[in-house]
């Protein structure tokens, strides 16, 4: 549907290995290493060196294998969106008592609050082309 939308599938693509990369790690706890292992062998394989240097082919490749990182975590990656919402609001409403947002909060002398919030807003590409900011 994106690559329909924009009418650029390597985008699509891309966005789609940002989205299984950083659903991995915040929302599921992956380690974010296991995909930057991956990203290495397809950026090698490509003769790539940067993101940017892969094309559509390789993108796909890259998410396949990252679906494999699920799996391999023994985890799936949720293809309903809804799934996807509410797995990212329990992971927010979740990170509120972990050491590192009580650190957060005491060294930034935050008091008197009860809970985190979240915000659900429509996403901006900052990989759609050279004149958008990543």
């Amino acid at each position: 549907a994106l690559a329909k939308a924009t009418g650029n599938e390597r985008f699509a693509w891309d966005s789609y290995r940002r989205l299984l990369d950083m659903f991995g790690e915040v929302v599921l706890g992956i380690p974010h290493e296991d995909f930057e292992k991956r990203f290495d062998i397809i950026k090698e394989e490509a003769n790539a060196s940067n993101d940017v240097d892969l094309g559509v082919a390789d993108l796909k490749k890259l998410c396949e294998e990252y679906k494999k990182v699920y799996l391999e975590q023994g985890k799936k990656f949720p293809s309903d969106p809804y799934e996807q919402l509410h797995a990212c609001v329990k992971a927010v409403f979740g990170s509120w008592m972990t050491p590192r947002a009580v650190k957060y909060r005491e060294i930034n002398n935050v008091k008197s609050l009860l809970g985190t919030a979240t915000n659900i807003q429509t996403m901006v590409f900052g990989n759609m082309g050279d004149d958008s900011g990543t």
